[in-house]
């Protein structure tokens, strides 16, 4: 066995990849599969971790509506910028996952709730006035970030908000909650 085949062979193992792999895909990439979606390893400056992207929301039945339908973009960390292991975040992810529906909600409703007036109602970019229910239908998540210090990001795409670009939200683990325009998100200057 070849010193690439072992340092290979170590990779998949240390990130739960599936020894079921062709020896084309192990060469070309390391993978981690689940049920919902097979992550991607990407090491860049200020990212060390795994990408895939999701079907969060479900499949329309129509052919139009699957044609059209966009799948959520999804990044995870590896559990030390030193490894390829990526359990914590994973683990994180896939209790999300499984109860997408329930997160989805918690999510739109925190923005909702951010953005809304004393009175429950939201200023549209046109001057118009919407309840935080008529917001919360036209938001959808566009990009998951789950990251090893404790925070998960959402970015949502909305049409109705006075805001350019998306709307990120933050939901760290002491329990705060922060939302951003892209301005504040990626430090637009």
């Amino acid at each position: 066995m070849s010193l690439f085949s072992k340092l290979l062979k170590k990779d998949v193992k240390d990130n739960g990849g599936n020894k079921n792999d062709s020896p084309m895909q192990m060469q070309d990439r390391i993978c981690i599969e689940t049920h919902f979606a097979t992550f991607t390893y990407i090491n860049y400056p200020n990212e060390v971790g795994y990408e895939a992207d999701i079907n969060w929301y479900d499949m329309p039945e129509d052919e139009e509506g699957r044609l059209s339908y966009i799948p959520v973009g999804c990044y995870i960390d590896c559990n030390t910028s030193e490894t390829t292991e990526a359990s914590l975040c994973l683990d994180r992810l896939t209790r999300l996952f499984e109860d997408r529906y329930g997160t989805d909600i918690r999510v739109k409703l925190a923005v909702a709730n951010y953005y809304a007036d004393e009175n429950g109602l939201i200023k549209t970019n046109s001057g118009e006035m919407i309840s935080k229910e008529d917001l919360m239908n036209e938001l959808e998540i566009r990009f998951i970030s789950v990251t090893r210090d404790g925070k998960t990001t959402y970015s949502l795409y909305h049409i109705s908000l006075d805001i350019e670009g998306d709307i990120h939200i933050v939901f760290a683990e002491d329990g705060s909650v922060t939302v951003m325009g892209d301005e504040e998100f990626y430090n637009f200057e």
